[in-house]
């Protein structure tokens, strides 16, 4: 947007969280095993449909939770995308893997 506007909240809070998902990129790249570590917690998180973990390892926390209460589906043990079809709910029901 050079030369466009000054930026304005909205842009600077998307810059902002660019640079951060730039800076994970990068320390995947220098640190792989901090960043993989991370990366595998999240993962985790999201199989055990543990949102409020999901949140803590989100590049932006307050955006993630807002995203999921926005889209709230019927079951909270479901995912906002899949609702009573959530395929991490099934898995874990079938095999007994949520804790």
């Amino acid at each position: 947007m050079k030369h466009l506007a000054l930026p304005n909240l909205e842009d600077v809070i998307t810059g902002v969280k660019t640079s951060r998902i730039a800076a994970h990129v990068e320390d995947m790249v220098k640190y792989p095993d901090r960043a993989r570590e991370q990366d595998l917690a999240m993962g985790r998180a999201r199989r055990e449909l543990d949102w409020e973990k999901m949140y803590s390892l989100a590049i932006d926390p307050e955006h993630a939770r807002a995203v999921r209460v926005s889209r709230a589906p019927e079951d909270t043990d479901t995912c906002t995308m899949c609702g009573n079809y959530c395929a991490l709910k099934i898995v874990n029901q079938s095999y007994n893997l949520a804790k």
